[in-house]
């Protein structure tokens, strides 16, 4: 098994469809556009978690925003779009969430954020009316991408659709040793899956079929399986 590995600091380039990518680690970059596409941040799951009387550590929607925060800065994105599952869920909208979502909006004032809806969102229901994003209900197109939040058939006007939703992980092995699993980008039958790009959240390993094409985050840098 051939991999190659780039410093944290390097977006991986690949090819998809004739499009030219880049892959961070939690982000799909496309330099056409200068958009930077991300998925399934579901901020304040903690304080629902606490909610409900499970003690979990503070901070990973905080985390969750550096992480897009340091993406957007390093491509130079104008447009972000979060393919689905922004919040977890209604009683995630704590005012320490909404604080730190309101922060980043105002940081990065210059960024067009579009967010498509995910099943998460419909069970948040309607966000601040004041916060400068664009909310989109089913697919979006961008040129031949499509972007939808569930991973589906390759709809007919595109060549690529770009979906989340199931927080994808590959288990790499060799030897009879593992790595465990491991958040992957899931490139099957023209759709790409993206990673969880949330810290507090689970992932769901894959079962990919010979065509497909992985490419796994391990410490932080993105490895081509």
């Amino acid at each position: 098994m051939e991999s190659k590995l780039m410093p944290v600091s390097t977006p991986l380039a690949i090819t998809l469809s004739g499009h030219e990518l880049e892959l961070y680690p939690g982000g799909l970059y496309w330099p056409k556009h200068q958009a930077l596409m991300v998925s399934d941040l579901h901020l304040g799951k903690d304080a629902t978690f606490r909610r409900h009387g499970i003690g979990v550590p503070v901070g990973s929607s905080r985390a969750t925003l550096r992480c897009v925060s340091d993406m957007l800065e390093a491509s130079g994105a104008t447009e972000l779009f979060v393919i689905g599952d922004l919040f977890h869920a209604r009683s995630s909208l704590s005012m320490d969430a909404t604080s730190l979502f309101g922060g980043f909006l105002d940081h990065h004032h210059d960024v067009a954020v579009t967010l498509i809806e995910g099943n998460h969102d419909r069970a948040v229901g309607a966000l601040p009316e004041s916060w400068p994003m664009e909310v989109v209900l089913g697919t979006f197109h961008l040129d031949t991408l499509a972007m939808a939040h569930e991973p589906g058939s390759l709809p007919s006007d595109a060549d690529l659709l770009v979906s989340g939703h199931l927080h994808p992980a590959h288990v790499l092995s060799d030897g009879g040793e593992s790595t465990g699993k491991l958040p992957c980008f899931w490139w099957s039958s023209g759709c790409l899956v993206l990673p969880a790009c949330g810290r507090f959240i689970g992932t769901m390993r894959i079962s990919p079929k010979e065509n497909d094409r992985i490419w796994v985050i391990a410490d932080e840098q993105v490895v081509a399986v």
